[in-house]
């Protein structure tokens, strides 16, 4: 009796009559681009598609597969490149382009000289437009990527502030804060705790310590009463950038001694879900050494690599292994390379590090290194890098669109 009953409630909704724990389970399986078209086939299907729990759920199961995404700090949008360990990739000189297609295996094909081809794509490629602000960004940076959003802002201007998921076509730019001049630094990350995916948050800091936080869902700034802490001095090397964890953005930061050579290093956060600035210090070792420091995260944990030396030849890898407490940092590895001035970018999903550096053919290349084995080898991204800073982060294709609710029609 209740089958009967229920398919008669199934023929009622039309003629995709499938129970909808059926039809979640087949579109969680469509790339985002099936599913964008997806959405235009019936009202019922966009409603499923664009529901919170379904999107939550295709944020999950996409972090599983998570991209590595590069760009050489400073360029044109159209430098972007998007890194899997499932795909193959192409590289074309001549227009700039960078593109990817899905593929089961990897096959590595590296430029070298100036005899360069395009590497052997296994199915049509995809590739990673120019977001439709490109031509206001003449230089640019991503400051960070959160539930597929990135967020990018002018060097020149940092007030010229953007949210983009390049995967939907969906981006904002944001309004000027009210310190629109001298915006020195910039982060971005995600209330966790409100329970919406789509609560984007994006602090400046002024070169006069005012600091203001923007949130998606207002679509609008408020001033930080207590404002950037005093007497601490973010870092501004190109190669260290912002990190997002644990519903925090971090810098690392110095502590202003202007008589002093020796000033101590420490992690500056800002707290999204509170709007407030917090210290996190290092251990003694770390916070009164000389060498370069940049942050990143490994297996959700905040991480240091810190320079042993001035010409980088070498870098620790120190973990906060229990966040926000200081006694749980931890070295965990020296990573050594006979080579000067490399620089260690990100971690792959198979506990490999990303490093930008100059390969056994003479180029400067994005390097991986292996701790097991304590090598270093080419990976399969088939150019030479040029000898600018050069950003990887990870990133979460999604269907989330950065537009405030206000603006959803």
């Amino acid at each position: 009796m209740n089958r009967v009953s229920r398919g008669r409630d199934m023929r009622r909704k039309g003629d995709f009559s499938l129970p909808d724990d059926v039809m979640i389970d087949i579109f969680l399986r469509f790339p985002i681009k099936k599913l964008a078209q997806l959405r235009c086939v019936c009202k019922s299907w966009n409603q499923l598609i664009t529901n919170q729990s379904f999107v939550e759920s295709h944020i999950n199961q996409s972090t599983s597969k998570a991209c590595i995404l590069y760009h050489p700090h400073g360029f044109q949008p159209l430098e972007l490149g998007l890194y899997s360990e499932t795909q193959d990739f192409s590289w074309y000189p001549e227009t700039n382009e960078f593109v990817f297609a899905e593929s089961q295996t990897l096959e590595l094909s590296l430029y070298f000289g100036t005899d360069r081809k395009p590497a052997k794509i296994c199915n049509p490629p995809a590739k990673i437009r120019n977001p439709p602000f490109a031509t206001e960004l003449m230089d640019w940076n991503i400051i960070g990527s959160c539930n597929g959003v990135l967020c990018l802002c002018s060097n020149s201007d940092r007030s010229l502030i953007y949210m983009w998921n390049p995967f939907i076509s969906k981006y904002i730019t944001l309004p000027r804060p009210f310190y629109k001049y001298n915006i020195r630094y910039v982060g971005f990350g995600v209330d966790h705790l409100s329970g919406h995916l789509d609560d984007f948050k994006v602090v400046t800091i002024s070169a006069s310590a005012n600091a203001e936080v923007y949130s998606l869902r207002k679509n609008s700034w408020k001033i930080v009463p207590e404002g950037f802490p005093p007497s601490i001095e973010l870092s501004c090397c190109p190669r260290d950038h912002p990190v997002f964890v644990k519903g925090c953005v971090h810098w690392c930061a110095r502590v202003s001694c202007y008589l002093d050579s020796k000033c101590p290093w420490l992690i500056v956060s800002f707290d999204f879900v509170n709007e407030v600035f917090q210290k996190i210090m290092l251990p003694n070792d770390l916070s009164t050494s000389d060498g370069a420091k940049f942050l990143n995260v490994v297996n959700g944990c905040l991480c240091v690599f810190a320079g042993v030396d001035e010409v980088c030849s070498s870098y620790e890898l120190w973990v906060m292994k229990e966040y926000s407490v200081v006694e749980s940092w931890t070295r965990t590895c020296i990573i050594e390379k006979p080579d000067k001035y490399w620089w260690p970018l990100g971690f792959t999903r198979t506990g490999g590090i990303f490093a930008q550096g100059v390969c056994e053919h003479g180029d400067s290349t994005l390097l991986t290194y292996q701790p097991d084995t304590k090598t270093f080898t080419c990976t399969c991204f088939p150019l030479n890098l040029p000898h600018t800073p050069v950003q990887v982060l990870t990133f979460v294709k999604s269907l989330v669109a950065p537009i405030p609710p206000s603006l959803v029609l």
